[in-house]
């Protein structure tokens, strides 16, 4: 493939100090919950290591006109890439993601195989690619020590909750997983990639098994999450318990199909009338959980507000009484904000982070995994009670959070990961 050099012309070269390439398909100060992740990455790493960014090219020209990741991420330099335009026409929007983001990450390699000077200064690659497990990189071809991850991915979604989604997004929730089945299994690229990772980062063991990855001491176990904990500062009490009677409940996110909000609001039918339902995001889901309100006649029990900056969403977890992750994901990051702020959180059960955490984290309760959307919905709705009346202790909580899920931890396994990967590498 003729593939685009974009500006690798501007590549730092004859430096003293050695540097780490970093490749991150997405990386944002607070758009995308992929890109914030990959932003509290690099922020951390770039007070140890000096830095090139490979990133798209419309990422960058955002990333060059905020004031944020400029401050915070100093000393980086960021280089954009994207495939040519006869190569990728067919690219729309989110429309394909999957497909471009496989192809963007084995050509950008292609471009430095060339930069003879730049690769005598490097001295690890990263592949920041936590979202899609399934999308390998050529950048072993570079013949440098190289560290793949925090790697993720979602599992099929139950049926039950997909009863709630439009017909299209059902079908192609299905498509995208069997394609996706199909990568684990066959793809040779995928098997190279992994074979010449020096360090692997995985989410937890269920990347493991569909990788098949080798259990070895270069696959190390480490969630991608992470939070800030200046900008979620600990919930001591709910405001609202002496102002405002009854139980608030607070969905923070993306309203996607994914999500399950329409869980909680079903649930919420089924709750006393003093409990209330707060969402704070938009998305392509928004006009079909607003007809489901109406349609339960809880219009006056739930709050649709847009998304709001991580200042005011922990305002708003300082005024709640609980909050409901009911999202299929494996991962998600607003819960673990949540926690931080000492806010308990409602969550199903299953292959995910969260009820792994749950293990020595005090404050998730865990909702057991039905066979009907009926049933399903009424143990949710059982558990929010009885979570309810749980007492609060605020500060235990959001201590022992912040010990396992502060952005500087995640920032030190990658540099053990570095270092790991250099030694194998010799």
């Amino acid at each position: 493939m003729n593939v685009h050099p974009s500006d690798t012309a501007l590549l730092p070269v004859g430096t003293r100090r050695q540097w780490i390439l970093i490749a991150a398909y997405d990386v944002s100060t607070g758009e995308s919950s992929e890109g914030y992740v990959a932003f509290n990455v690099l922020r951390h790493l770039c007070k140890t290591y000096r830095i090139v960014l490979v990133t798209r090219r419309n990422n960058k020209e955002r990333l060059d006109s905020d004031s944020l990741f400029i401050r915070e991420c100093s000393g980086l330099h960021m280089v954009g890439y994207d495939l040519p335009k006869w190569a990728s026409w067919w690219k729309r929007g989110a429309w394909l993601y999957q497909a471009y983001a496989y192809l963007w990450q084995m050509t950008w390699p292609q471009v430095l195989l060339s930069h003879t000077r730049l690769r005598q200064n490097l001295r690890v690659i990263h592949i920041l690619n936590f979202h899609n497990d399934s999308i390998p990189s050529l950048a072993w071809q570079l013949r440098l020590p190289l560290v793949w991850g925090p790697i993720n991915h979602n599992e099929i979604v139950e049926s039950w909750r997909r009863e709630f989604w439009p017909t299209i997004d059902r079908v192609r929730h299905v498509v995208t997983f069997s394609l996706r089945r199909m990568l684990w299994l066959f793809d040779p690229f995928l098997r190279l990639h992994i074979r010449h990772s020096q360090a692997i980062l995985s989410a937890g063991q269920w990347v493991n098994r569909r990788l098949a990855l080798p259990q070895t001491s270069r696959v190390i176990q480490r969630s991608q999450l992470g939070v800030n904990e200046a900008d979620f500062p600990i919930n001591i009490a709910s405001s609202q318990n002496s102002a405002c009677p009854g139980k608030e409940l607070i969905y923070a996110g993306r309203l996607d199909w994914i999500k399950g909000v329409d869980l909680a609001i079903e649930a919420l039918s089924l709750l006393p009338r003093d409990f209330r339902l707060r969402i704070a995001g938009k998305g392509p889901a928004e006009s079909r959980l607003r007809a489901l309100v109406a349609h339960l006649n809880v219009e006056k029990r739930v709050t649709f507000q847009p998304p709001v900056s991580r200042k005011e969403l922990s305002r708003i977890f300082s005024q709640a009484d609980l909050f409901l992750f009911t999202s299929a994901e494996v991962a998600g990051l607003a819960w673990v904000e949540a926690l931080a702020c000492g806010l308990p959180v409602v969550a199903f059960n299953g292959v995910r982070e969260v009820a792994d955490a749950a293990l020595h984290l005090p404050g998730i309760h865990l909702v057991k995994i039905e066979k009907t959307r009926r049933s399903q919905i009424e143990s949710l709705a059982a558990a929010i009670s009885a979570a309810a009346e749980e007492p609060r202790h605020a500060a235990m909580l959001s201590e022992a959070v912040l010990e396992k899920y502060r952005w500087e931890k995640l920032a030190t396994t990658i540099r053990e990961a570095y270092c790991a990967a250099m030694g194998a590498h010799l």
